[in-house]
């Protein structure tokens, strides 16, 4: 097994929604002001013996602008930054792959930055936590356009008919293809969060968190992001990662952490097996 690591551009937002109350004022700093920290957005590309696996797909391409996908208000909040050659259909290309061979879509839930563009991929299943789908299709409805849901991509792929798979809480972790395990998390950032457990031959097991742990400091700190729907949840996530990761003896992959990303070796210079 291959893995590919996509560089899909960036997100700005302030630094409390990364990691919750890291500016706060204090008598000795009255005036202490946020702070707009950068991270990379990423994905990543399984070739199988069983047929290619991707995991997360990134932002649209046209989120942002006047008349992006994304609200106005929103693209002040959460800009994104990339180009041509940060798309998920570009990454692809350069590999010779077309969109219609991916034969399975992992989405590690359906905030802007990791499911927005589902509707690329028409021949593929799409694996996805039931609570976290319906949450999704539930902003769809209410027509909630300030959310992480966005409702233009929905709006999208919602009249296409597409082959889902659900996973549910409860029901334990899930074997995609031998080598592939998705650590099923259940609530925590977003009401349904799938991790990924990948077993290789020459790496070793790296588990890839997306936004159960957004960086190190979540991770070994083990403090808050500012973004989360169920703290608790959040909490046994966490514990969960860690005791599969001493377990296996895992590297761990955060969500978005610059500092980390950098590191990785990108799909443009080769991959990981």
């Amino acid at each position: 097994m291959k893995m590919y690591v996509f560089e899909l551009g960036s997100l700005k937002l302030d630094k409390n929604l990364v990691v919750s109350m890291s500016h706060v004022a204090r008598v000795n700093d009255p005036r202490c002001e946020n702070e707009m920290v950068e991270f990379p957005v990423p994905a990543y590309l399984f070739e199988t013996e069983e047929g290619y696996v991707l995991y997360d797909t990134g932002c649209h391409p046209d989120c942002m602008g006047e008349n992006g996908r994304w609200p106005v208000e929103f693209q002040n909040q959460v800009p994104y930054e990339g180009d041509e050659t940060t798309t998920i259909l570009y990454q692809l290309e350069q590999l010779g792959i077309k969109p219609d061979e991916i034969k399975t879509v992992i989405l590690s839930h359906m905030h802007n930055d990791h499911a927005g563009c589902v509707e690329y991929f028409p021949n593929a299943e799409f694996i996805v936590h039931k609570d976290e789908f319906n949450a999704c299709i539930g902003a769809y409805a209410q027509h909630r356009y300030m959310d992480s849901y966005i409702w233009k991509d929905t709006d999208v792929w919602i009249k296409k008919k597409l082959n889902w798979k659900f996973l549910e809480c409860g029901e334990g972790d899930y074997q995609v293809c031998p080598g592939l395990t998705i650590l099923n998390l259940g609530p925590g950032h977003a009401r349904g969060v799938l991790a990924l457990k990948v077993d290789l031959e020459k790496t070793g097991t790296v588990i890839i968190t997306s936004d159960a742990v957004y960086c190190s400091e979540n991770y070994e700190q083990e403090r808050e992001p500012g973004v989360i729907y169920d703290t608790v949840g959040w909490r046994r996530s966490l514990k969960y990662i860690k005791k599969v990761a001493k377990d296996s003896n895992a590297q761990v992959w955060f969500g978005h952490d610059r500092k980390q990303f950098d590191t990785l070796v990108k799909a443009q210079g080769g991959y990981y097996e």
